[in-house]
């Protein structure tokens, strides 16, 4: 956003809440530093959506809530127990002509990771290091050998992919497919033209840590790396330099091919000690909904 594994669609959904209160809100600060297909998540990186809180559960499975050459499923009929939390279907697209709106709507039944790519956009005159964030689904791998190549796309303009050329590094965050990831990847689905206090909301919202600077170096200028429970692993990337300096333009979006120079775990520290969590897949995006894998079909023999 091929092989992929078969969907138990739990999804993660969400509902408007207060914000925290202050007092807890300068608790938690004080210990932490914050697509081109139809299904791929909005890339809302030129305009700054307001930031507000939201809690997030796991609800039973959902049927698509559409199929090509069919309307949308209304949701007052549907015959699973769910809340209806995604916005209505806009006009956004009502420009596309029926073979592109039809694969727009095709896409949203395939099931696609969900990761978040950082970069740190250089410094100006009287201006420091800016971080980048970005949540996508088009992340795949590309090739192992000689050495392992990653590709995600972008739509253009994009600060994320302006910071990206730039700099020629960024880092890919695979998020735990739970609340924690849901939450990390919506946060930073909103846009990020505000900045370092986008970031900043990150120990509020969503118990991350950004840390600045890792990597080769430590220059102030490395790509941020998110620390949290909801991030599992942490890819630190560079572009390729064939073809085309790692970049192909393709219309209104850029595909990205970048050389992983490093594995790192994600998790959080307590006690002095990484906690893992192995026993976690990666988080996905189908139909407009956050979800978790779930069953595996396999051979009757397999099961005696």
């Amino acid at each position: 956003m091929s092989g992929r594994r078969v969907l138990a669609e739990q999804v993660l959904l969400l509902r408007h809440q207060p914000r925290k209160s202050a007092m807890r809100r300068a608790a938690q600060l004080s210990g932490l530093m914050r697509s081109g297909n139809s299904n791929a998540i909005q890339q809302r990186n030129l305009h700054n959506t307001p930031q507000q809180h939201r809690s997030w559960t796991i609800t039973p499975p959902r049927e698509p809530s559409a199929h090509p050459h069919t309307t949308p499923t209304p949701s007052a009929t549907t015959t699973k127990a769910t809340i209806a939390t995604s916005p209505p279907p806009t006009d956004a697209h009502h420009h596309l002509p029926p073979l592109s709106r039809d694969l727009r709507t095709l896409m949203r039944l395939l099931p696609h990771s969900v990761v978040v790519c950082t970069s740190t956009s250089p410094a100006k005159t009287h201006r420091p290091p800016t971080p980048r964030a970005m949540t996508m689904s088009s992340f795949t791998s590309l090739a192992l050998t000689p050495t392992p190549v990653v590709s995600f796309n972008i739509a253009t303009p994009s600060r994320t992919f302006d910071a990206v050329e730039a700099t020629r590094k960024f880092n890919i965050h695979i998020l735990a497919d739970d609340v924690s990831g849901a939450r990390i990847a919506d946060w930073l689905a909103r846009g990020n033209s505000g900045g370092r206090k986008v970031f900043e909301g990150l120990a509020e919202e969503c118990e991350c840590v950004v840390v600045e600077g890792e990597g080769e170096g430590g220059r102030g200028e490395e790509p941020p790396v998110l620390r949290g429970k909801g991030v599992l692993y942490v890819l630190r990337c560079r572009l390729l330099e064939e073809p085309e300096r790692g970049l192909v333009k393709v219309r209104d979006h850029v595909i990205v091919l970048g050389e992983v120079m490093e594995i790192l775990e994600g998790g959080v520290v307590e006690d002095g000690k990484r906690r893992h969590r192995h026993e976690q897949f990666g988080l996905l995006y189908a139909d407009r909904r956050y979800r978790q894998l779930g069953n595996c079909i396999t051979p009757a023999k397999e099961h005696g």
